[in-house]
């Protein structure tokens, strides 16, 4: 026989006793819970903050390291940059230097010719306008531009000027006025046009025919002068204009900057592959204390909690295997088990069972 028959007042204080230390556990329970998590979260925030304040390092470091030589790349640009430019002042003023060696002989011949002109002008007796490009636009016209301005000149004179006077001027006279103004224009004009015509190109045709022949040589020599700057202009030899010192300062400035963009290719593989990790292994030295020891106090909680899960286990087979069996499930409360001894401190009863009994009674009544 068992203490609950032997002594059941003593059993039941034994039941009581051992749920409330029940209760006691899951209240610690609770509360360590509560501490693991605070210490956890503790440590994963500032695990966290070594984490950033590391890439925050390595990513300040790295920027100042590209900057510093970003700085120096940007200043060799910048005198190459120069240099180009001084070097293509250079060619320029030598192209125009050679373009105007090679063309004088053609220029100086258009002067000899323009002179020889004047000077056929002057032995005939003829007038100088023979001579003058006007003229030979007006009655002798050699190239394509001298025929165009010719036709543009009479459209001027024998269309745009009747009709503008017309419409601007008389057009509330009616179309006979703008008949008269056409007769009036070929008159004058016509008239003068011809006039000067048979004063010159028929009074002096032997002149006006080598003034032509003259003005096309002239022609022929301002087309040659335009080939020949064409073809300096588009000759990829340099040797003419002594540019050999911006070359070699042009190649001696490459190849500093070549040499900058290597130093900095070099220097970001050397921090990548050791300086990174040594600020890495820097920072978490300086943190690792701090962090060992939040690590450990989540561990402790760690522990202290898994301890009193397997005392709240041990507790809870104990009062099922040891109390509840013989009180009842519904009785397993210290107000229930308070009750009972009471009960048998009274005399009511005598047994736990006669006890349970006289407890289910009372609670009927009540």
């Amino acid at each position: 026989m068992g203490l609950e028959t032997e002594n059941p007042k003593l059993f039941l204080e034994q039941a009581k006793a051992e749920l409330e230390n029940y209760h006691g556990i899951q209240e610690r329970l609770q509360e360590s819970l509560g501490k693991e998590k605070e210490a956890k979260q503790a440590f994963e925030k500032d695990r966290a903050a070594v984490t950033e304040k590391i890439e925050k390092t390595i990513k300040d470091r790295q920027k100042e390291l590209e900057q510093s030589y970003d700085q120096k790349i940007s200043q060799s640009s910048g005198k190459i940059k120069k240099a180009q430019s001084e070097r293509d002042a250079a060619k320029n003023k030598g192209i125009k230097e050679r373009i105007a060696d090679e063309s004088a002989p053609l220029k100086q011949e258009n002067i000899e010719l323009k002179r020889q002109m004047q000077g056929i002008c002057k032995r005939e007796g003829a007038p100088l306008f023979i001579a003058s490009k006007f003229f030979a636009v007006l009655y002798k016209p050699v190239s394509f531009v001298e025929v165009l301005i010719l036709i543009f000149l009479f459209l001027l004179i024998f269309a745009a000027l009747p009709l503008g006077l017309y419409f601007f001027l008389l057009k509330s006279k009616g179309i006979l006025f703008l008949a008269g103004i056409y007769l009036l224009d070929i008159l004058l004009f016509g008239g003068l046009y011809v006039f000067v015509g048979n004063r010159t190109v028929g009074k002096y045709r032997e002149v006006v025919k080598q003034s032509i022949a003259i003005r096309k040589r002239i022609l022929r020599n301002k087309k040659s002068l335009k080939a020949l700057a064409r073809e300096i202009r588009k000759d990829s030899d340099d040797g003419h204009y002594n540019l050999t010192e911006y070359d070699d300062e042009l190649a001696c400035l490459t190849q500093e900057r070549n040499d900058f963009i290597a130093q900095k290719q070099n220097a970001l593989h050397n921090f990548e592959t050791v300086s990174q990790e040594i600020i890495r292994d820097e920072i978490e030295n300086a943190e690792r204390e701090g962090l060992e020891a939040l690590k450990a106090e989540w561990q402790r909680n760690t522990e202290e909690r898994i301890s009193l899960e397997a005392a709240e286990r041990e507790t809870t087979l104990k009062l099922s295997k040891e109390f509840e069996q013989y009180i009842g499930k519904k009785h397993m409360n210290v107000e229930d088990l308070q009750a009972m001894i009471q009960i048998l401190e009274e005399g009511k009863a005598q047994s736990l069972t006669e006890t349970i009994l006289k407890l289910e009674e009372g609670d009927k009544t009540l």
